[in-house]
C-alpha cells in the first residue's frame, strides 16, 4: 500500500498588528520579548518625553520609544538574547543600563531613575538585576540555550528539556527518542508547538513537522498556566521556540554523536546462539554543523545548519507461528476436555448447551474414521460440499484436504525457532533509520525603522522498520509495515516597520507541511491471482496488496 496522509499540517497565518505604544498596554508577540517600564525623577513623578533605546548586544539593532505623559515606555517584539537600555530625557543624566536580559515570550518591566543633571553625563549600571515580572499573570518556564546544548538528550530531541518544567508528563519514550510530551494533562495533540511564531503542529495524529536541531534553538519557553490571549489553538500547553540568528561576530560549530551495541549491555532476550553471537546491533550517528555571522555587519546577517543520522537497531520480535505439526495437519495437542450435553430451564424456558462439567450425557460425535468418539474442546470437523460434518480422526487433518488459499498462506508462516505452540518464533534484524535536515535562516535590518527574517527549514526521513516475519508481515506496535518516508518544511517570513514612536505594523507568514508515505507488502500479482483468493474486486485501490488474515493463536499476515 502506498499511502499519503491526509492530515498533514498545513498552517497559514498572515497578521498586521498596530500596537499603541504609549498609552495603551501591549502583548508581547509569539516568540518575541517585550519591554516595559516607567522612567522617574528624583520624586517618582513620571518623566514625559524621555527618549528610551534599546538595542541589542550582539546585533547592535536599536529600537527607539518616547515615554508619555505618566512616563511609561514599552517597546515590542525584541527578539531574545542580551540588550542595553540607554534613557536620556532634558536636564537629567543620562543612564544607560547593561546587560539586560529578554527571554522567549516574556513582559519584562525595567523602571528607570533619572538624577538631575547634565545630559552629557552618564550613569551606567552593569549586570542584569532581578526583574520583575509582574505585567502577565500567565506561569511559565523558559528553558535557556545553555541548558539545551549541554545536556546530554537522547536522539538531539528537545521534548526531553520540556519534563523540566511543573505539570509536564512523558509518555514512555522510543529508540528514536521522547514522545510528546503531556502538559497539564491534556493529549499531545491539543499542545500548540510554535517555532518563531508559526505553528508546527500536526492535530491529527498530533505530531510536529520536524523538531529542529538543537544547534538552531536560541530557546523555548513553556506555556503552562493563564497563557496571554494571542496563544490559541490549545488545550494543554503552549511550547514557543525561538531559533538562532546570526551575529556581527562569525561563530561555528560542527559536531559528532554515536552509540554502538560494544558499549551497550546484551539484551536479554537475544542471548548469544551459535547463528547470533554476538549482540544485536545499535548504532546510531548523528554529525552536523551549524554556523552564523554577518553579511553585512549590523544590517544583515545569516545561521544555516544541518544535521545527518544514521541509525541502525537490532530488533528483536518474538511471535506465535505453526508447529511443525500443524504444519503438517496434526492438531492433536489442541485437544481439550471432553463435552457433555447441558440442559438448563429457567422460567419455563429450556436451554440446551455444552459443557465440560460431567452431567452424565456426553456429546458424541463421528470421526472420519466411522468411530463414535465424545466431542472435545478444540475438535476440528470437516466441512465438504455434500454436507459432511464429521469429526477428523485424532483432530489430524490430512494435507489433501488442506483449502488452497489456506496452504500459500501457511507457506509464509517461517518455521519455529523454538518448541512449544506460544512464543515460538524468535527473529533478529536490523531497522534501518535515516535523517537529514537543515534550516537557513536570513535576517535583515533596511534601517531602524524597518527589519525582516526569513527561515526555511526541511526535514527527511527514511525508514525501514522490522517485520516479525520474514516475508514482510506481521503486527507492529508503531509505525507501518514496509519503507516509510517523511517529509517537514516550514517556511517562516516576519516584517516590522516602525510607523512612528507609538505605531508598529507587522506581516509573520507561515507554512508548515507534514507528509508521509508508507508502503506495505506487495504480492507478485493481485490476491485474486496470487492467492486463488475469490470476492476481491479487479478494480481496487491497491491491486498487488497483501490483504490482512488473522489467525486466532497465530501472528496475523
Amino acid at each position: 500500500m502506498h499511502k499519503r496522509l491526509p492530515g498533514h499540517c498545513l498552517a497559514l497565518f498572515l497578521s498586521f498588528i498596530c500596537l499603541g505604544l504609549l498609552s495603551h498596554p501591549v502583548i508581547a508577540q509569539a516568540g518575541q520579548s517585550e519591554l516595559t517600564g516607567e522612567v522617574r525623577d528624583a520624586a517618582g513623578a513620571g518623566v514625559k518625553a524621555a527618549t528610551v533605546t534599546v538595542t541589542r548586544t550582539d546585533t547592535k539593532d536599536a529600537a527607539t520609544v518616547v515615554t508619555g505623559e505618566d512616563g511609561i515606555y514599552t517597546v515590542t517584539n525584541l527578539r531574545p538574547g542580551d540588550y542595553t537600555i540607554t534613557v536620556s530625557a532634558p536636564n537629567f543624566r543620562r543612564v544607560v543600563r547593561e546587560g539586560v536580559r529578554l527571554t522567549t515570550g516574556e513582559r519584562i518591566r525595567v523602571d528607570v531613575a533619572l538624577s538631575v543633571g547634565n545630559v552629557n553625563e552618564e550613569v551606567t549600571v552593569s549586570g542584569d538585576a532581578s526583574l520583575l515580572r509582574a505585567e502577565s499573570g500567565s506561569l511559565g518556564q523558559v528553558i535557556p540555550n545553555r541548558r539545551i546544548v549541554d545536556l546530554p538528550l537522547n536522539g538531539r530531541n528537545f521534548f526531553s528539556l520540556i519534563t523540566l518544567s511543573p505539570g509536564v508528563a512523558a509518555p514512555p519514550p522510543t529508540t528514536a527518542g521522547p514522545s510528546l510530551p503531556r502538559l497539564n494533562g491534556g493529549r499531545p495533540r491539543v499542545n500548540e508547538f510554535l517555532y518563531d511564531g508559526i505553528s508546527a503542529l500536526q492535530p491529527e495524529p498530533g505530531q510536529v513537522a520536524f523538531t529542529p536541531v538543537i544547534e538552531a534553538i536560541q530557546e523555548f519557553k513553556l506555556e503552562i498556566n493563564s497563557p496571554p490571549a494571542e496563544f490559541g489553538r490549545f488545550n494543554g500547553g503552549v511550547i514557543n521556540l525561538t531559533t538562532k540568528s546570526g551575529t556581527n561576530d562569525l561563530h561555528g560549530t560542527a559536531f559528532e554523536f554515536l552509540r554502538n551495541e560494544a558499549l551497550n549491555a546484551r539484551n536479554l532476550f537475544a542471548p548469544a546462539t551459535v547463528d547470533n553471537p554476538k549482540k544485536p546491533v545499535f548504532r546510531r550517528n548523528q554529525y552536523g554543523f551549524a554556523v552564523g555571522g554577518p553579511v553585512i555587519k549590523e544590517r544583515t546577517f545569516f545561521f544555516g545548519d544541518f544535521q545527518g543520522t544514521r541509525q541502525s537497531i537490532g530488533r528483536v520480535l518474538i511471535s506465535n507461528v505453526p508447529t511443525l505439526a500443524q504444519r503438517s495437519g496434526n492438531f492433536s495437542s489442541s485437544l481439550g476436555a471432553p463435552l457433555f450435553l447441558q440442559t438448563t430451564a429457567t422460567n419455563g424456558v429450556t436451554t440446551v448447551g455444552a459443557t465440560t462439567t460431567n452431567t452424565g450425557t456426553p456429546i458424541n460425535v463421528v470421526d472420519t474414521n466411522g468411530n463414535t468418539v465424545q466431542a472435545r474442546v478444540g475438535q476440528i470437523f470437516r466441512v465438504i460440499s455434500n454436507g459432511d460434518r464429521r469429526a477428523y480422526a485424532g483432530n489430524i487433518i490430512p494435507i489433501a484436504d488442506f483449502d488452497s488459499v489456506a496452504g500459500k498462506l501457511l507457506a509464509r508462516y517461517p518455521l519455529p525457532t523454538s518448541t512449544g505452540a506460544a512464543n515460538n518464533y524468535r527473529r533478529v534484524a536490523n531497522e534501518w533509520t535515516n535523517q537529514d535536515q537543515f534550516d537557513v535562516r536570513l535576517d535583515h535590518r533596511f534601517s531602524d525603522r524597518n527589519n525582516l527574517f526569513g527561515r526555511f527549514s526541511f526535514f527527511n526521513e527514511d525508514a525501514t522498520p522490522v517485520t516479525p516475519l520474514p516475508e514482510g508481515s506481521g503486527n507492529i506496535t508503531q509505525g507501518a509495515l514496509g519503507v516509510q518516508k517523511s517529509r517537514g518544511y516550514q517556511v517562516v517570513g516576519n516584517y516590522q516597520k516602525v510607523i512612528s514612536t507609538n505605531l508598529l505594523n507587522e506581516l509573520r507568514v507561515g507554512y508548515t507541511r507534514r507528509s508521509l508515505d508508507r508502503r506495505a507488502l506487495l504480492l507478485d500479482a493481485p490476491p485474486s491471482q496470487s492467492l486463488s483468493l475469490p470476492g476481491i474486486p479487479q478494480n481496487a485501490a491497491f491491486q498487488n496488496e497483501l490483504p490482512t488474515f488473522t489467525v486466532a493463536g497465530l501472528q496475523q499476515l
